[in-house]
């Protein structure tokens, strides 16, 4: 141990007593910090500097006008690619384009040929082309800028393609829209639409079919009636049917009048109402800063007013019911109403509410709610009060109009048969013999008319079935969403939401395990390239010189000048460079630790093997670059270095790197390193083991090497 010890020193002293010494043993320890710092700063973030990259982009589509839609894809792109920073877009011709990329002046090109937008609509032609946007790659330039620029295109075919279903989206929407009439029946189905009037002709083929069956009764009915009906008795009919149909006009008549008062009187109830709200918003508005007590005082009033509101409101409601009882058809427009009005006493009630919570406890925010309220509420009944007249009123009148104009024309139809009362006795005589043919005519007719409303609740019941079909629904679903957002679905159904696990900030960070681990090998290369393992002058240290005294006494040197190597590494990565790191004492730990082994064994190999140690180093560097998964993932590389990756040195240092720059995970940085511990033992039996097996073998080696004046 203490020739160990003495070597060791002397070594020492020779180097910080000779200056040029010192100054080599600076560069030793320097220089190979200097290859890990470049190296990383080089690779800092070169995904995010992609704009300096110059892409040639020819665009030649003119447009083109489909079905009044104008559809310029090249437009749309250059515009997209204007606003993109991310490449250096040169929009030049074809020609300028071509002979820059052959010259290396652009990394690729786009081209958007003449016609593109054009080939896009040929989908729905019998002349179908499918469109391409050209791509030029320069693959001479750089290997990893082709994997750049053909992301770039990938992104612009992309848009291309949602620019385009969104197109299609735009034109199937639109017809679906005019097919269903979606302006007007806004909440309608339009196969319900169908089917309902399918129904309504039904009933009105079943209202034929009776009449028709009362026809036949009134033929059987006529023939008894021809052989007793005389003057007196069809003008006594006559005369009394005209007393109905006149009781029955005077009754629509006196209908119409009430109806029209009580509509007026629901118009003046709306406005009324909506004009005490906004007035009452305005009080309830003015309390705001003053004492409780006059809040309290105010809302008081205020509820009065609210629940007045309400009877008046609901006496509207009741107004409606009773219109809607009165007409022989119940409206659509004027039931929506019903329901409008009751929504605008339930928010009255709510608003009540609010005002007994603020009588309790005033406070500003409970004020500015009830305020709030009321505007809207005063809003919704002046809504209420337009739809009133411009939906509801003239419908109702239109109906009533209907009823008299029903009872007048029946009233001349029973005058006219009054004044023909001689011709109708005649044509009594008449119908014994007419009405034997008729009930064939009858019976047949009868029997399609059944045949006829059969077919159509059968076409009905299809149609009904079809508009409820998951299909049907789906296709409304899809037309009632935003024509843009459907056609960025269509194009791209998935996005993808990436959360990053271990994430890095830039690519220095992550290349930076294996620059560094690289950086502290070529630092133990040049160590062994520029210091002899040898030890000589051993009379110096001392008469009983062995061999393992050499070996351990030199190795302590060269272990010095790799702690010096990476510490400057790993320190400089951390605060020079300043690299994400999760665990930096981890870090450096490491990195000592890989620097202390990596020089043990590469000495240990040329303190053995000599010149033919130093090749087995260089060639174990150039082997674990492509092995050590520090570039590339190792399960994309060649079967060999997949075979040597789990037993490379390399291998547990990045990986180990990588814990304290990422995150670490269980126990996996202190396994990396207990299994870079190994290739301790593999230094120690190959400086002392192998060194004792082939000495003789590798001295006669080195003599021969030397005769040649060469090496």
């Amino acid at each position: 141990m203490k020739n160990i010890l003495k070597i060791y020193k002397r070594d020492l002293k020779k180097i910080f007593t000779n200056s040029m010494a010192i100054i080599l043993a600076v560069g030793i320890a320097v220089i190979p910090s200097l290859y890990a710092w470049f190296n990383i700063f080089a690779n800092w973030d070169p995904y995010g500097s992609t704009g300096n990259m110059q892409i040639a982009v020819v665009i030649e589509d003119e447009g083109y006008m489909f079905k009044d839609i104008e559809i310029n894809v090249g437009k749309q792109i250059k515009s997209n690619l204007e606003a993109n920073d991310l490449i250096d877009w040169q929009f030049v011709s074809k020609k300028d384009a071509i002979s820059g990329i052959e010259a290396g002046k652009y990394y690729a090109g786009i081209e958007i040929p003449k016609g593109f937008s054009k080939s896009l609509t040929s989908i729905v032609t019998d002349d179908f082309k499918q469109p391409e946007i050209k791509y030029y790659a320069n693959e001479k330039k750089n290997a990893i800028a082709t994997k750049i620029t053909d992301k770039v295109v990938q992104t612009i075919q992309q848009e291309v393609n949602e620019s385009f279903v969104t197109t299609v989206i735009n034109v199937v929407s639109s017809l679906i829209d005019f097919v269903a009439d979606a302006s007007q029946h806004s909440t309608m189905d339009s196969f319900g639409d169908m089917s309902s009037k399918l129904r309504r002709a039904s009933t009105s083929v079943t209202g034929v079919r009776k009449t028709v069956e009362s026809l036949g009764a009134v033929i059987d009915t006529t023939k008894e009636l021809g052989k007793t009906i005389d003057s007196k008795k069809v003008s006594k009919l006559v005369d009394s049917t005209g007393n109905v149909v006149d009781s029955g006009e005077e009754l629509a008549k006196l209908l119409q009048t009430g109806v029209n008062n009580l509509t007026s009187s629901i118009d003046t109830s709306l406005a009324d109402v909506s004009s005490q709200l906004g007035s009452l918003a305005s009080k309830i508005e003015s309390v705001k800063g003053k004492s409780d007590a006059e809040i309290i005082e105010m809302l008081t009033k205020s509820q009065a007013i609210i629940l007045k509101l309400k009877a008046q409101l609901e006496t509207v409601l009741d107004a409606l019911k009773a219109v809607q009882e009165s007409l022989p058809v119940k409206l659509t427009a004027l039931n929506k109403m019903i329901n409008n009005t009751q929504s605008r006493i339930d928010k009255l009630d709510k608003i009540d509410s609010l005002v007994s919570k603020a009588i309790q406890n005033p406070s500003k925010s409970r004020i500015n709610s009830i305020v709030s309220e009321i505007n809207s509420l005063t809003g919704d009944v002046s809504a209420l009060q337009t739809g009133y007249k411009k939906n509801v009123k003239p419908t109702v009148d239109k109906n009533l109009n209907s009823v008299i104009e029903t009872l007048r024309v029946t009233g001349d139809l029973i005058a006219d048969l009054s004044g023909d009362l001689p011709m109708l006795q005649s044509l009594a005589k008449s119908l014994d013999a007419a009405t034997d043919g008729s009930a064939d005519i009858v019976a047949a007719l009868n029997s399609l008319l059944n045949t006829v409303e059969k077919e159509i609740d059968e076409l009905a019941d299809k149609i009904e079935d079809f508009g409820d079909s998951e299909l049907m629904n789906t296709i409304k679903n899809m037309t009632s969403k935003n024509s843009e957002q459907l056609g960025e679905f269509l194009a791209c159904p998935v996005n993808l939401d990436t959360e990053k696990i271990y994430g890095i900030e830039n690519y220095g960070s992550a290349m930076a395990p294996f620059y560094s681990t690289l950086a502290i090998w070529v630092g133990s290369m040049i160590l062994i390239a520029v210091v002899k393992t040898n030890v000589k002058r051993k009379k110096e240290i001392g008469n009983n010189v062995r061999m393992h005294h050499t070996y351990f006494g030199r190795m302590l040197t060269f272990l010095t000048f790799a702690l010096a190597q990476s510490l400057i590494i790993c320190l400089g990565d951390l605060y020079f460079l300043r690299i994400q790191c999760f665990h930096p004492v981890k870090f450096l730990i490491v990195g000592v630790f890989a620097g202390l082994v990596f020089s043990m064994f590469i000495y240990s190999l040329t303190y053995a093997l000599g010149d033919i140690g130093k090749s087995v180093g260089i060639i174990l560097l150039v082997v674990q670059i492509g092995g050590s998964g520090g570039t590339f993932p190792i399960d994309v590389c060649p079967s060999f270095f997949r075979a040597i990756h789990p037993f490379l040195p390399f291998t547990f240092v990045v990986n180990a790197m990588r814990e304290c720059v990422c995150g670490t995970y269980a126990g996996d940085y202190w396994i990396d390193l207990l299994k870079l511990s190994a290739y301790i033992a593999a230094a120690l039996v190959i400086g002392l083991g192998v060194k004792f097996l082939v000495k003789k073998p590798i001295r006669l080696f080195e003599k021969q090497v030397e005769k040649t004046d060469l090496f």
